[in-house]
C-alpha cells in the first residue's frame, strides 16, 4: 500500500501491470456488491467468518465454506479464478478512491516516439506470429505513408518511423488484447502464452527488428539479416517486466527488468540520460549483475548485446545505466 499510496499522491507515470489489473477488477467487484443489499450482507458476513478463522490456510477455508454453502447463489457471483481475500481483494477494499483512479488510469503500454520506445508491463509483438513476417498486413512489411500535410518535411523519416510503430501497436492483433500486453512471456504455437515454455517474445521481437533496413533499405547489417528478408522499417526498443523468472534480461532492442523483488531478490531500473546517471550498484556488497542474457543461446548468429558492467545499448546509438537493490 505504500507504493501504491506513493505512486497515486505524486501521480507516477507508469503502466498497467496485471496484479493491478486484478486489484482493479475486484474493486469494481467490490462497488458492484454493495449496491446489492442481501450480497453486502453476505459479503460482511463472510468476511467476519473469515476473520475468526485466524490462522487457517485461506483456501482452504474457502473451499470448505464453498462446500458448506453450496446453494448460496453469492459465491457464484465470484469471477472463475477470483480468491476472495487473497492479496488483491484486500488492497482493492483498503485503497481510496483516488489511488483507484490512479490505478484505473493506467496504459497498457506507453510509447515514447523521440526514444523509439514501448514501455509494457508483459510484452509486444511487432509482427502477428500467424502470418509470415513480409505478409503485407504485418505493420513493418510495407513502407508506411505520411499524411498529405506532412509530405516534404524536413524529417520525414522520423515521422514515417511514429506511424509505423503506432501501428505496431493498433495493426498486429495480439497487441490490441489488453490481457495479452499484461501477461505474455512466450509464443507457443502463435499464440500468446503467459508460461515460460514456448519461445520467449522478446526473442520473436528481437527477429522482427533485425529484419529493418530502413527506408531506403541501407540500414542492414550483414551478420544479422539476410538481403532478402529486409523490411522497411527501423527498430524499436522495448522496455518491460512480468518475467522474473527468466531474471535480468536484456537483448538488443528489448530489456526486461524483472528481476524478482516480489520474492526478496532485487529490484532493478533502467536509467536513461542525465550527465549524473548512475552506473553502479546502490548496496554494500557490490554485487554485479550477473544475470544478464547475453543470446548466448540464441541461434540466429548474431553477437548479443555490448554490455559495460552495468551498462547497456538503448535505441539506435545511446546507452542506459542498469541500477539494481536488494529487496529486503
Amino acid at each position: 500500500m505504500r507504493t501504491l499510496s506513493f505512486m497515486a499522491s505524486n501521480n507516477i507515470t507508469a503502466v498497467r501491470g496485471n496484479h493491478d489489473q486484478q486489484i482493479i477488477q475486484w474493486r469494481a467487484w467490490i462497488h458492484w456488491i454493495n449496491t446489492q443489499p442481501e450480497g453486502l450482507r453476505w459479503l460482511r458476513e463472510t468476511s467476519a467468518d473469515w476473520f475468526a478463522a485466524e490462522d487457517e490456510d485461506l483456501e482452504d477455508w474457502l473451499d470448505n465454506k464453498k462446500r458448506k454453502k453450496k446453494g448460496n447463489k453469492w459465491w457464484k457471483k465470484i469471477p472463475k479464478g477470483w480468491k476472495l481475500f487473497d492479496t488483491h481483494y484486500a488492497i482493492a477494499q483498503e485503497m481510496s478512491e483516488a489511488q483507484y483512479a490512479y490505478l484505473r488510469s493506467l496504459p497498457y503500454t506507453i510509447h515514447v516516439p523521440h526514444a523509439h520506445a514501448f514501455i509494457v508491463h508483459g510484452g509486444l509483438l511487432a509482427s502477428n506470429p500467424k502470418l509470415s513476417y513480409d505478409d503485407p498486413r504485418q505493420p513493418l512489411a510495407s513502407m508506411p505513408r505520411l499524411p498529405e500535410c506532412c509530405k516534404g518535411g524536413v524529417n520525414s523519416t522520423q515521422m514515417l518511423r511514429e506511424i509505423q510503430e503506432r501501428e505496431i501497436l493498433t495493426k498486429v492483433p495480439q497487441n490490441t488484447v489488453p490481457w495479452n500486453v499484461l501477461n505474455m512471456r512466450s509464443i507457443v504455437d502463435g499464440k500468446v502464452s503467459r508460461e515460460s515454455e514456448g519461445k520467449p517474445w522478446s526473442k520473436v521481437w528481437k527477429q522482427d527488428m533485425q529484419r529493418c533496413v530502413g527506408f531506403n533499405g541501407k540500414l542492414t547489417d550483414t551478420s544479422t539479416t539476410k538481403k532478402k528478408e529486409g523490411l522497411p522499417c527501423y527498430p524499436a526498443t522495448v522496455v518491460y517486466g512480468h518475467a522474473a523468472g527468466r531474471g535480468l534480461d536484456v537483448k538488443r532492442w528489448s530489456i526486461g527488468l524483472d528481476t524478482g523483488c516480489v520474492y526478496e531478490r532485487r529490484l532493478t531500473a533502467l536509467v536513461l540520460g542525465g550527465k549524473n546517471a548512475i552506473s553502479r550498484q546502490r548496496d554494500d556488497d557490490h554485487e554485479e549483475l550477473v544475470e544478464i542474457d547475453m543470446d548466448d543461446d540464441d541461434d540466429d548468429g548474431s553477437a548479443g548485446v555490448k554490455v559495460n558492467k552495468d551498462q547497456v545499448e538503448f535505441g539506435d546509438s545511446h546507452h542506459g545505466q542498469l541500477v539494481s537493490i536488494r529487496c529486503p
